[in-house]
């Protein structure tokens, strides 16, 4: 059965993440555009916590690992090797505009593709493309989360609060580089979107009046990153041994995603064609926004608006980027007819 309120959910995921890249050349130094781009920042949690909901929601019933990695390839990976030797030559080897966490003297054939190796590794060709070697390394162990839907709720809760102080102290990797870093963050968003799909009914009865509260708890959470680490944005660090504070954000994101699940639900039975189209065509948002970003950046063509205040060079850059994002999948659509799913994932 098709979930309004969750088809409403992936539009704002993805709309949050197009946000959270599009911050330059916005100046965020006082304390009130700190809190606004803490909330806005992070938004990968959310397209995380829908991953887990659907492998459950979705997969379990009839789960083949086989099958399962076959389609996720189809669908997720081979996009993404596509458009990242696409932005490896053309970003990397012709603009020379390399990642300044992964450079390399490009002097052979070797030397270029044990670059390209690393970039593909880690998904940084682009802003964002880090996310899918990371959550093919999810898909890859499977098998883990299949055993953990198996066992009690208690159970399952004990574990998901187990990881989330691990993720508290671990944070990000920095820049994204390293996929298993990234995994041990996530987990415990991609075991609460599993618990969410098991006890969807409970969960949805116990918030569906709570969202002013909810509210509250994610202004206060991003009011307190703020006011403890004078500071906005994710928590990064290389070492993941090493201790750095504790990750706010995190919990921040946590409120955040009950506080629209409790909202949706309110209209779920609204069929409202604009999100659902936004929720269809998201995986090509996701492929194509860091192109559009990258372009935008590289043509200057941002100097055009610079007289305007910062928070409105950032709403007007993620609404082109998102407007440009859709065009442009919708052209490559007609162009490659289903073939498109292969190279944008739609």
């Amino acid at each position: 059965m098709r979930l309004n309120y969750f088809d409403y959910f992936r539009a704002i995921a993805i709309v949050f993440i197009v946000a959270g890249h599009s911050f330059t050349p916005w100046a965020i130094d006082s304390f009130p555009e700190m809190v606004i781009a803490n909330l806005i920042t992070g938004g990968t949690a959310l397209f995380v916590f829908i991953s887990g909901f659907f492998f459950h929601h979705v997969f379990y019933s009839n789960f083949h690992y086989k099958k399962f990695i076959i389609k996720k390839s189809k669908k997720i990976f081979l996009p993404y090797v596509v458009l990242t030797i696409i932005g490896f030559f053309l970003i990397v080897v012709y603009l020379k505009k390399p990642h300044p966490m992964l450079t390399n003297d490009l002097n052979s054939s070797y030397d270029i593709c044990i670059l390209f190796f690393q970039y593909l590794l880690t998904g940084r060709t682009l802003t964002a493309y880090w996310y899918i070697p990371f959550i093919m390394v999810i898909f890859i162990i499977s098998p883990v989360f299949i055993k953990y839907i198996s066992l009690s709720i208690q159970k399952q809760i004990y574990i998901f609060i187990f990881m989330l102080c691990i993720s508290m102290l671990v944070h990000r990797p920095v820049s994204g580089l390293s996929p298993l870093h990234s995994v041990i963050y996530f987990s415990p968003i991609y075991l609460l979107g599993i618990i969410f799909s098991l006890k969807q009914a409970e969960v949805l009865k116990y918030i569906k009046n709570k969202s002013l509260l909810l509210a509250i708890l994610v202004l206060v959470t991003s009011l307190a990153q703020v006011i403890i680490y004078d500071s906005y944005s994710n928590f990064h660090k290389a070492d993941i041994f090493s201790y750095n504070g504790i990750d706010i954000i995190i919990i921040q994101k946590i409120f955040m995603i009950f506080f629209f699940l409790s909202v949706l639900i309110k209209i779920d039975h609204k069929e409202i064609p604009f999100l659902k189209y936004i929720a269809s065509i998201s995986f090509a948002i996701y492929f194509l926004h860091p192109y559009i970003l990258f372009f935008l950046s590289y043509s200057t063509v941002i100097k055009y608006i610079n007289f305007l205040p910062g928070l409105a060079i950032f709403f007007i850059k993620t609404f082109f980027t998102i407007i440009i994002s859709i065009v442009a999948a919708i052209l490559l659509k007609k162009v490659l007819h289903k073939k498109s799913a292969y190279i944008i994932g739609w």
